[in-house]
């Protein structure tokens, strides 16, 4: 017996009970004006979000620096002062340049070079920048990256603390709580009077924005109809795109960091406006005996979607009746997912996909300053790619599965980022196209990864399934800015290699897992454990 017809033998007692209680989008209809403004609204909080985690390019943008004139050579001018003073070095082209850190220790007498105390910095360009107000170069050129692996930490611990707090205190709260906290954060952060308070203050921002997007994309999930959980779960990250390729030209316009960061956060006032706007889950209000309350909100989405709405009292019993009968099933755990041995290796194999995914993703995000050419150029690029993979990655999943997909996007994402390290620095822009390439299937990856896993997992588990691939995705992210320190120490194409390497290794992996697409999806534990065995080591576990 095959292992599909295995599988169907384990499901068809479940596939052979009668469907007597609705869900909520058969009721309210499955998406209409109602689930269209939450879908609008859980867009739109891309929006910040992807503003605030990728401002560190512009905040700490790639300046020229060297160690600055003592008084009594102030009357020297810059190229006067590195003639006499500053070292030279050799790059990884043979031409020399000026040292960054050093200067000599006694240049009319000595040639010996000792490290810089202060720096002068090329603001030809930008007016300020946190890399000239906080010293952020050389040995304190690392604090960078960190401030952006700070960042992701608030977003890691606000998927797992925002998790928690909205299942018990409902979606529309958390999402208000995180719209106050990253914008009160966000403002403090523009008047920033240390590197610290500006490390500290972002991590809030992370943590309120993160909690207020994951929140509204749960409640989304939870507000819409099945047939198209797919299209809205990929299409609703349109916001994070338009957010990313309008962030380049804002920064073109605002060269100064501390008013940068007020121009990518007072429009977003605007977003109080969801206090009157926002619902709250109907799901969740019936889980938790919150009768009359869902009564009033399944109403509204009635009245909103132009349905029938003297049926409200006999929908919510349907409602209340399924989740009774879900509810026995609510018992499973994270230990759950590495108990049996197929059911790890398909968790511990998506746990490293969502790592690596997000790995490069912020890594190529993370690197276009170092890409070469224009940076605005590169970064709007950067985002514009992302409008036609989030495109392609909608119509692949609906007709052509879930699985080859991914390898493809990343085998193909990983080769293209392998194939810049071998080409000279005068073909600038082929490695650009080369790495932007690389984003675009990177950024495919990302929208398929989403729905595949949800599916992968069986019901019993698949919330926290997903919930902690997404945290492992999280840690990528963190490590991700690190990588670009490398780059220092040895040549631009090492990053390159490793996000390449990485992505080729992971997309093959993928192989190991099933198809997804068209198959009766898993509910118990022992239908996670069955569905996709080999069928040698299904008949094994008969015996």
């Amino acid at each position: 017996m095959s292992s599909q017809e295995d599988y169907r033998e384990i499901t068809r007692s479940k596939d052979q009970k009668p469907e007597t209680n609705k869900e909520l989008g058969d009721a309210i209809g499955p998406y209409g004006p109602w689930q269209r403004r939450i879908f609008l609204i859980a867009s739109v909080l891309f929006m910040p979000h992807v503003w605030h985690v990728l401002a560190m390019l512009f905040f700490a943008p790639n300046i020229d620096y060297w160690c600055k004139h003592p008084e009594k050579y102030s009357n020297l001018t810059n190229d006067q002062w590195k003639t006499l003073a500053i070292p030279l070095n050799s790059n990884k082209n043979d031409s020399l340049v000026y040292k960054k850190c050093k200067v000599y220790e006694n240049f009319n007498t000595s040639r010996s070079e000792i490290g810089c105390s202060s720096w002068e910095y090329d603001l030809s360009f930008y007016k300020s920048t946190i890399i000239d107000q906080w010293n952020l170069v050389c040995y304190n050129g690392w604090l960078v990256s960190l401030s952006t692996s700070v960042y992701m930490a608030g977003f890691l611990s606000s998927v797992f603390i925002s998790g928690q707090l909205s299942d018990r205190f409902g979606r529309r709260p958390i999402i208000l709580l995180g719209i106050a906290l990253f914008f009160f954060s966000a403002l403090a952060c523009a008047f920033s009077t240390s590197f610290a308070m500006f490390t500290t203050l972002r991590y809030f921002v992370a943590f309120g924005a993160s909690g207020a997007v994951t929140t509204a994309f749960v409640l989304l999930m939870e507000v819409i109809g099945a047939q198209y959980r797919t299209v809205l779960g990929v299409s609703f990250q349109f916001g994070w795109a338009v957010g990313y390729v309008l962030l380049p030209a804002l920064a073109w316009f605002v060269r100064d960091w501390s008013s940068l960061q007020l121009t990518l956060t007072v429009p977003w006032i605007l977003l109080c406006t969801f206090w009157w706007l926002l619902p709250e889950s109907p799901r969740w209000l019936i889980t938790h005996g919150k009768v009359e309350r869902a009564e009033k909100e399944i109403e509204t989405a009635l009245r909103i979607n132009r349905k029938d709405v003297r049926n409200v009292g006999r929908i919510v019993k349907e409602l209340m009746s399924r989740e009774k009968c879900e509810e026995k099933t609510r018992h499973a755990t994270f230990f759950d997912l590495l108990k049996t041995p197929n059911m790890r290796k398909k968790t511990l194999n998506s746990f490293f996909a969502w790592f690596v995914i997000a790995f490069v993703y912020y890594g190529l995000s993370l690197n276009t300053n170092d890409l070469g050419g224009d940076p605005y150029i590169n970064f709007f690029i950067s985002g514009a790619v992302e409008f036609p993979s989030y495109g392609i990655s909608i119509f692949v999943i609906k007709h052509l599965g879930r699985r080859i997909p991914l390898v493809v996007t990343m085998v193909f994402g990983g080769l293209a980022c392998l194939l810049t390290i071998p080409i000279p620095d005068y073909l600038q822009w082929l490695t650009v196209t080369l790495a932007m390439f690389g984003k675009f299937c990177i950024s495919a990856s990302f929208g398929i990864v989403y729905v595949y896993s949800a599916e992968l997992f069986p019901t019993v588990v698949r919330n926290v399934g997903v919930g902690s691939s997404s945290m492992c995705a999280r840690v990528g992210s963190m490590v991700a800015p690190f990588v670009k320190e490398l780059s220092k120490a040895t040549n631009n194409g090492v990053p390159l290699g490793i996000f390449g390497g990485l992505s080729v290794i992971s997309g093959i992996l993928v192989l190991l897992l099933p198809e997804t697409n068209n198959i009766p999806l898993p509910d118990t534990l022992e239908e996670g454990e069955a569905f996709g065995k080999k069928p040698m080591e299904l008949e094994s576990t008969k015996l």
